[in-house]
């Protein structure tokens, strides 16, 4: 019976290690940051990952953020020595889904070994484009199925099943979706913004392309932002970082949810900035990459 009782305790104690037992993800970090691993110290590098047994050296100054088990992030900010597995208790997951889904989503880029990086944020994404069904030669991606824009240069696109030489592109006010607030033949698979944000004002628009002489009733949603509401909703992302980012990584975030909010001028615009900033990070290179793939940006 006392061995009975002995085994029962072992296999409780083995459990609640196991449940203890996080991995973790360099963020990112300020200052002469660096890594212990089996009593060998190394610079600090983006992307790294750690088990319980390493240590992260935090001097004067310096900052680290992590992200453990996938799901959380938290910031170490005071100089000294942290054992792995004495910041368990900072393993606790963000109120806010999307900044939920981000860390996710950074976890999943910066550990997996296979598969173009950058090329699933749509799989981590809360709003998706919904499926468009229409008998016509032109197709348009249900990630543009709402474009939110306050100002930047970026194409609106589509695909063609035939080799037409010219599309009409039609811009309609929202209560008059009979007759085109502004129309223009092109003969490429994209019109820039920049062509007619100078003469709408904020406000909600339709908008569609068709082959010439054809008609398409796909009507996607171009919601035209004023630069105020666009800096609300940049304020409120800025806000749900971690206590420490470096100006890639924030750039990177914002990107992610811009994009996830449908602001996808904007979005492309951080992408940039953190490909820039960070120009040795892989994932950030080839998510601008995937970015501009998708969207048809040259």
């Amino acid at each position: 019976m006392k061995k009975f009782r002995l085994l029962i305790f072992l296999c409780f104690f083995s459990v609640l290690a196991s449940a203890q037992d996080n991995n973790f993800l360099l963020y990112s970090f300020k200052g002469n940051v660096s890594v212990i691993e089996n009593k060998v110290e190394s610079k600090a590098k983006v992307g790294k990952t750690l088990n319980n047994a390493a240590s992260v050296k935090v001097p004067s100054g310096g900052m680290v953020t992590l992200i453990c088990n996938e799901a959380a992030m938290f910031t170490l900010s005071k100089p000294g020595t942290y054992t792995m597995s004495r910041v368990n208790d900072s393993c606790k997951v963000s109120n806010s889904s999307l900044s939920a889904n981000y860390v996710k989503y950074v976890w999943n880029q910066m550990t997996k070994t296979s598969g173009s990086a950058g090329s699933n944020r749509k799989a981590y994404m809360n709003t998706v484009g919904a499926v468009t069904r229409s008998i016509n030669n032109v197709w348009i991606d249900p990630r543009l199925d709402t474009v939110n824009y306050s100002g930047g240069d970026f194409p609106l696109s589509w695909k063609s099943y035939t080799d037409a030489k010219e599309y009409e592109f039609s811009l309609y006010t929202e209560d008059n979706l009979g007759s085109p607030l502004f129309q223009k033949t092109v003969n490429k698979l994209k019109i820039p913004i920049n062509e007619f944000s100078s003469k709408i004002k904020p406000g909600t628009y339709r908008w569609t392309a068709a082959i010439k002489g054809e008609e398409n009733d796909v009507l996607p949603v171009f919601n035209y932002v004023s630069k105020a509401t666009f800096d609300a909703v940049l304020n409120t992302f800025k806000a749900q970082g971690a206590a420490f980012e470096a100006p890639a990584e924030q750039a990177y975030r914002l990107a992610f949810m811009l994009e996830d909010a449908h602001y996808l001028s904007e979005a492309y615009q951080y992408y940039v900035k953190a490909a820039t900033a960070a120009p040795d990070n892989a994932l950030y290179r080839a998510t601008l990459m995937s970015f501009k793939k998708d969207y048809e940006i040259k």
